[in-house]
């Protein structure tokens, strides 16, 4: 899958492109690759067991049981070293089903000399038992924990440190 996309938001977005046409089925755990760009982390201290299925009618569907307590499972999507600069808001849409409820956070991190600081978007993304939207946005102005430049940037999706099923039917970056 080429990108020719020049708009800052095309790095996450092709990526995102990849998992909705590159079928896979695999077994989750700590750092699995799930494409260029895209990768699951899990809590080493705790135990997942489960699968993640990209391709077909989903980016990414997930079925896990926590077998040991963890503090975090999540997926990190490259965004690149994009400058903020003339950005005024980062936002997210997407399409979730779960056929319990389950919800997750998204967040922006970004690198800086210290390390990364995590600038979380304000709402949870509730998945439950019918296809349901979620929009949310940054307004990059107004956050302090948003640097206008960092050498990388990655968009982190919390999920829910419970045992759960969930589809992420389409999910799409918005940068304007």
């Amino acid at each position: 899958m080429d990108n020719l996309s020049l708009n800052l938001d095309a790095e996450v977005n092709h990526t995102l492109g990849l998992l909705r046409t590159e079928a896979s089925d695999e077994e989750l755990s700590n750092g699995l690759r799930l494409a260029p760009g895209a990768l699951i982390s899990i809590d080493p201290n705790g135990e997942i067991e489960g699968r993640s299925v990209t391709g077909g009618d989903n980016i990414l569907s997930l079925n896990y049981v926590v077998q040991q307590p963890v503090k975090w499972m999540a997926l990190h999507l490259s965004v690149g070293g994009i400058d903020l600069r003339n950005a005024a808001v980062f936002g997210v849409a997407c399409k979730t089903f779960a056929a319990e409820a389950t919800t997750f956070r998204v967040c922006l991190r970004s690198q800086t000399a210290d390390g990364f600081v995590d600038a979380f978007l304000p709402k949870h993304v509730v998945a439950y038992g019918q296809p349901s939207t979620h929009v949310d946005l940054l307004k990059v102005e107004e956050r302090e924990d948003v640097p206008i430049k960092a050498s990388w940037r990655e968009l982190v999706l919390f999920f829910a440190p419970q045992s759960a099923a969930l589809d992420l039917i389409d999910f799409r970056v918005f940068i304007v």
